[in-house]
Parts: C-alpha cells; sequence; structure tokens
C-alpha cells in the first residue's frame, strides 16, 4: 500500500482539535533537553549552530550558492518530523500572511494568545536557555509586529510565482521573507534568534508552500545542476533529495505533482 501524504493546511484552517494537537507537539519539545527537543533544533538556524543559508551566503562556508529555499525545506522536513515524533499524526501549518480581517489580523491568533485553555500557550513565545554564548541568551523570545496591511499581499505572492528564472524567483522570495521576519519584529528579525519564535516554523512553511506552487508552474527552473548534489548540511539531505515534497511525503494541496529534475517534460 503506497504511503498517504501528509497534508499541511493553513493555520487559518486547522480544527480545533488540530490546534491542540499542535500546542502539544510544540510543547513536549520545548520540555526535551536533547538534541531532539525544540532548543536544539531552533539552534541549527542561528546561534548557535549558524547551519542556516541566507542571501546566497552561509557563516560555515566560504562558498556562494542558491541555497536558501532548499536549505530551508530541509530545516523544516526535519523539524515536522520531530513533531510527528511527540504527536503523531501533527503536520506543520502554513501561515498566509496575505490574509486580512476578517479571517486574520496579523499575527494568528493561535500564536498570538498568551494563554491556551487555562495553560501558557506554547505558540506565543518560547524561554531560551542557552548561557554559554556570547553573549549569554537566556529569556523568553519577543515580538513587536507591524500593522497587518504593511504584510505582503496575494499578489505579491502572484508576482513570485510567475518568475521563470530560478535565481531570480529564489533572490525574490528571500526578500519577501525578509519583510516579513522584520514585520514580526523582536527576536523573528533576528537570524540568529529567528527560529526559536514558534511563529518561525509555520512563516517557513508558507515560504516553502510559495516554492512549491513555483514549482509545479515552472518545473524547477533553470536551476544549476551544480547544486544537486551539494549536501543540505546538517541534514542528510542533497538539494536534488529535496526537490520534491511528495519524496519527502507531504504535500500543500489535494493534488499530486511530479516534479522532474530538469523542469517539466
Amino acid at each position: 500500500m503506497a504511503n498517504v501524504l501528509r497534508i499541511r493546511l493553513g493555520v487559518h484552517n486547522l480544527s480545533d482539535e488540530q490546534v491542540a494537537a499542535l500546542r502539544n507537539s510544540y510543547q513536549q519539545l520545548m520540555a526535551i533537553g536533547d538534541n531532539r527537543g525544540y532548543q536544539y533544533l531552533a539552534g541549527l538556524h542561528g546561534v548557535p549552530g549558524w547551519y542556516c543559508w541566507h542571501h546566497q551566503h552561509n557563516a560555515r562556508s566560504a562558498q556562494q550558492m542558491q541555497l536558501f529555499p532548499p536549505w530551508h525545506r530541509a530545516y523544516l522536513y526535519n523539524f515536522e518530523m520531530a513533531m510527528r515524533d511527540r504527536v503523531a499524526g501533527v503536520t506543520l501549518p502554513w501561515w498566509d500572511w496575505t490574509l486580512r480581517a476578517p479571517r486574520q489580523s496579523g499575527i494568528p491568533k493561535i500564536f498570538a494568545d498568551v494563554q491556551a485553555r487555562g495553560q501558557p500557550n506554547p505558540l506565543a513565545g518560547f524561554q531560551i536557555n542557552l548561557p554559554n554564548t556570547r553573549p549569554p541568551l537566556v529569556r523568553r523570545t519577543g515580538r513587536s509586529p507591524g500593522p497587518p496591511d504593511d504584510l505582503p499581499t496575494q499578489a505579491d505572492v502572484d508576482d513570485l510565482v510567475g518568475r521563470t528564472d530560478w535565481n531570480d524567483f529564489a533572490d525574490a522570495l528571500e526578500n519577501v521573507h525578509d519583510g516579513v521576519h522584520g514585520w514580526v519584529s523582536g527576536d523573528m528579525g533576528v537570524v540568529a534568534t529567528a527560529a526559536f519564535d514558534p511563529i518561525f516554523w509555520s512563516h517557513h512553511a508558507m515560504i516553502d508552500r510559495i516554492w512549491w506552487m513555483w514549482q509545479r508552474r515552472n518545473g524547477n527552473g533553470n536551476i544549476s545542476t551544480e547544486l544537486l548534489d551539494v549536501v543540505l548540511a546538517p541534514f542528510n539531505f542533497r538539494v536534488r533529495d529535496v526537490l520534491n515534497v511528495n519524496d519527502l511525503g507531504y504535500d500543500y494541496a489535494s493534488a499530486q505533482s511530479v516534479i522532474p529534475v530538469g523542469g517539466p517534460g
């Protein structure tokens, strides 16, 4: 029997039960102090690991490569697997920041509420405990979001998906991504601490979804063949391994798509 794809839903479409499962998975991850836990996984992005690729650069490499979309796809995959180790069946939802009131007004409510069912909401923030970094980082994450109308619009997403050149698309996607980080502000506005904020993962799921939408229209464009076997450290994936989300066991829609490495046939 073929494996059933897990479907990543929009935050705005989650049922109460799905929200509860999401919170439960984050709460359990946040309670783990070793390399299976939230702090370790978040710390791979900026402090203290610094594995992330942004604007073709990486703190651990002198090379310049267009790896922002594939590296973050591998990152989300590993985080989602850690979530599912805690709560079977949970998936990583995407935050559609193009939505406006009344459906959504800025930070989604499930991430904004300080408490949930009379308990601290694990989606609202995280207590970072890194006393040995320089400087020490021991505090709770914070946000200072801007006006909702300053978030990207559907027209911005349409513009991204309509670009046909891989490098042009990847650069434009990252610029939109940067704008949302800056809009949330606080720890999300700083690469070093962004991944400690629980909303980071759903923001990046939206970015990954846009890349998948682009792939369904453009294949893999003119992505350099020199990138295909680059290892996305610290994960056991090469770029070619993450080009098709269905191969990773998930999708963002009911229809499956097969995207060949060279683009549409």
